[in-house]
């Protein structure tokens, strides 16, 4: 480019013509980093009461690059510098912590409840399969008859003084039990061994002695039962009508019973059965009397 030097008339008239105009500067301090403050040019103006009042947009871009305004929260001023609240304050940092912390807990957490389901699934799956066993192995009971030792009747009286027929009997009943389980034990008791006449006069009575039993074992218990001074009141005459025909018609009664501990005693296992027998007995020949497999109804 080539430079014409200006005459005098053109310096006069663009003095005349054009006044020299001020430039303004306006300094906007940085809020977001400590690096240097950065100056924007605001635009030529032609008379200083034609500035404008406010800054121009180019007096807010900011040094953080790109020109675009981002909201960080709060911030304080600490040590010739501008802090983001969050990092001073453990914001954002101390949050994911604990949802760090809480998510390695629920981990924890599910992987001990599952723990605790499985375990307890297994022990109730191995308690039901013991419990089945059992149910399907109950013991077995046999009665091998009654040893009648003595069996007389004659006239007397009650506790009241009323008089009337009594009777004495003694007796003895003998019985097995066999345990088929391969797993378990037994405890075996029973109710009142009853003999009874007529459905309503219990001639003598006692009691099976509670024991435990081995599996896969057999047990055989004597129970002596022992009536003295029965009274008969009006049933005396059938009594003595039946025992001069042959035999006085009788029942034993009782019902045994049987319980297996499976898990201690968290899972039992129970068994009930109740036996009636039927057989006759007489004054004339007290003798051992057999049962067979139709004396005895459960």
């Amino acid at each position: 480019m080539k430079m014409y030097p200006k005459s005098d008339s053109d310096v006069t008239s663009l003095d005349l013509s054009s006044p020299k105009r001020p430039t303004y500067y306006v300094q906007s301090p940085s809020r977001d980093s400590d690096k240097s403050s950065s100056v924007a040019l605001t635009t030529h103006q032609t008379t200083p009461t034609e500035s404008p009042s406010h800054p121009s947009i180019a007096s807010r871009v900011s040094n953080g690059g790109g020109g675009g305004f981002r909201w960080k929260g709060r911030r304080k001023y600490h040590g010739g510098r501008w802090w983001p609240a969050d990092k001073e304050e453990g914001g954002d940092g101390r949050y994911e912590d604990l949802y760090e912390d809480n998510r390695g807990v629920s981990i924890v957490t599910c992987r001990l409840i599952l723990g605790v389901v499985a375990t307890l699934s297994i022990f109730f799956l191995l308690c039901s399969v013991l419990f089945g066993a059992s149910q399907s192995s109950p013991p077995i009971v046999y009665i091998k008859g009654v040893n009648v030792r003595s069996f007389y009747y004659g006239e007397g009286s009650d506790n009241t003084g009323v008089p009337t027929k009594i009777m004495n009997v003694k007796c003895s009943v003998v019985i097995t039990t066999h345990n088929p389980s391969t797993l378990f034990g037994i405890h075996v008791s029973s109710t009142a061994v009853n003999l009874i006449y007529s459905r309503q006069f219990t001639l003598a009575n006692a009691r099976l002695k509670s024991y435990h039993q081995p599996k896969q074992s057999n047990h055989t218990s004597r129970i002596n039962l022992i009536g003295s001074k029965v009274p008969l009141y009006g049933a005396g005459a059938e009594l003595v009508a039946s025992d001069n025909s042959g035999g006085v018609p009788v029942k034993l009664e009782f019902e045994i019973r049987s319980r297996a501990n499976i898990v201690g005693n968290l899972v039992k296992s129970r068994h009930r059965k109740h036996l009636s027998c039927f057989f006759f007995i007489s004054s004339y020949n007290t003798t051992f009397v057999k049962f067979t497999h139709k004396t005895c109804i459960s």
